[in-house]
């Protein structure tokens, strides 16, 4: 037997938020609402990491909107999020076109998705970044928000700071559907 811990385990961060979505579910197969996510409860070590990401309709299909982002996702991405849709804001459409994807795949699937990314500076330096985007539904049924949470790691080498928005190229890891 494989006793190879889940990916999203690796980062205590990660974990907490999982954890804390997990507990805020109000019964089986019901999603927990925004109102159920305190901030106050997920502490400093959190909150600057994550955002709340609204489900909106863009001409019949479902888009992401940045409600509320953290201070250090906010600079590891090299740009303000708020207010922006996932889909329109990113210059790597690439990259846009997959960090759309996680979030459609939560949506459908109802439960949290995490994922892995390596990226790269024009400099060479690389970072790699991991998420967790887990559903809210004020109906505890159909998701109409997410929280989710980015943590980051970069090498040391010399040169610029590598952003994930900006980076020179990604490279997706494993993305999986949390059970």
């Amino acid at each position: 037997m494989d006793s190879a811990p889940q990916p999203w385990t690796v980062d205590r961060r990660v974990l907490r938020l999982l954890d804390y979505w997990r507990i805020r579910q109000p019964a089986a197969g019901r999603l927990p609402a925004r109102a159920d996510i305190d901030p106050v409860a997920l502490g400093p070590d959190l909150l600057p990491y994550m955002a709340l990401v609204d489900v909106i309709d863009a001409g019949g299909d479902k888009a992401f909107r940045f409600r509320l982002v953290g201070t250090m996702l906010a600079e590891q991405a090299g740009l303000d999020l708020t207010g922006h849709r996932i889909d329109e804001l990113n210059p790597n459409r690439s990259y846009a076109a997959y960090i759309n994807g996680l979030y459609q795949q939560s949506l459908a699937s109802r439960r949290p998705v995490y994922s892995e990314t390596g990226y790269r500076a024009l400099s060479g330096r690389r970072g790699l970044t991991r998420r967790l985007i887990c559903p809210l539904a004020a109906d505890g049924l159909v998701p109409d928000m997410f929280v989710a949470i980015q943590v980051f790691e970069t090498d040391t080498a010399f040169g610029d700071a590598p952003t994930y928005t900006h980076a020179k190229d990604f490279i997706p890891g494993p993305t999986l559907v949390v059970p």
